[in-house]
């Protein structure tokens, strides 16, 4: 999961309690600063149900070479940071790899190929128009709250 505002670490928190999942932020020293805050401690998610759901993402890092063994890679950043990542993932990325844009703008397919080159031709390019919900972190980089599920995205 790429980011580390509201969206990444509500989706690091979700996919951590079920899959391996590794957050990479490559903005400045967002992803030393939120490896320490969360320390050895569990990420507490609050779902719109009130469910609470504790997880621990697999590492965050600031190395994008953590995509050559990712089958899928969301990107939960503005969209004007997606050229930055696809960049920086393109020596790394391995065919058949699903690259979710959440949000993602028009064009955001032309951008993956003119940065990934011919590598693009072996990825899968999800764009969602808007994120799958409203959220808020409540402690930055150890807990957040899910105000509410869209019911389409």
């Amino acid at each position: 999961v790429c980011g580390g505002g509201n969206a990444a670490q509500v989706a690091t928190a979700m996919y951590a309690a079920r899959y391996k999942t590794i957050a990479v932020s490559l903005f400045a020293d967002e992803a030393a600063r939120w490896k320490e805050a969360l320390g050895d401690d569990e990420y507490e998610l609050t779902l719109d149900t009130g469910k609470v759901v504790k997880s621990k993402p697999d590492d965050i890092t600031n190395d994008p070479s953590v995509a050559a063994s990712a089958d899928a890679i969301v990107l939960a950043v503005p969209s004007f940071a997606h050229g930055q990542y696809f960049e920086a993932f393109e020596p790394y990325i391995k065919p058949d790899t699903v690259v979710a844009c959440m949000p993602a703008r028009s064009g955001g397919d032309l951008l993956l190929a003119a940065k990934l080159g011919k590598k693009a031709d072996d990825v899968v390019f999800v764009g969602f128009e808007t994120l799958p919900w409203a959220c808020r972190f409540t402690d930055w980089g150890k807990k957040a709250t899910i105000l509410g599920t869209k019911g389409s995205i």
